[in-house]
């Protein structure tokens, strides 16, 4: 294995930005997309997660696949502006929630 490698990168220690964090509710830091896995104030550390599969609350319009931004209360269409960045859809919002994969 090489030297100076670190770690896989799944989940990570961060710093709670101004207003906190709450654990499974998605977040920016600079340009990467993160879910907390705790709830933290602002100035400690949390651990968040950068990828995998999430149950959050979705625009019933999208369908599986759709790519999705994340509008601080919910999934919405990636034309959306004032949205950050989350992934895509892997099961349709038909029913006001959807899971999505975070792709960074």
């Amino acid at each position: 294995m090489a030297k100076n490698f670190v770690c896989e990168g799944r989940q990570m220690p961060f710093i709670a930005p101004a207003g906190g964090v709450i654990s499974g509710k998605p977040i920016k830091i600079g340009a990467l997309t993160v879910v907390p896995l705790e709830l933290a104030k602002v100035g400690e550390e949390f651990t968040g997660a950068l990828g995998g599969v999430w149950l959050l609350p979705c625009d019933t319009a999208l369908a599986a696949g759709a790519a999705v931004k994340w509008d601080g209360t919910k999934l919405v269409a990636d034309t959306t502006k004032d949205a950050d960045d989350f992934g895509k859809l892997v099961t349709s919002g038909a029913s006001g929630y959807a899971e999505a994969l975070i792709v960074q």
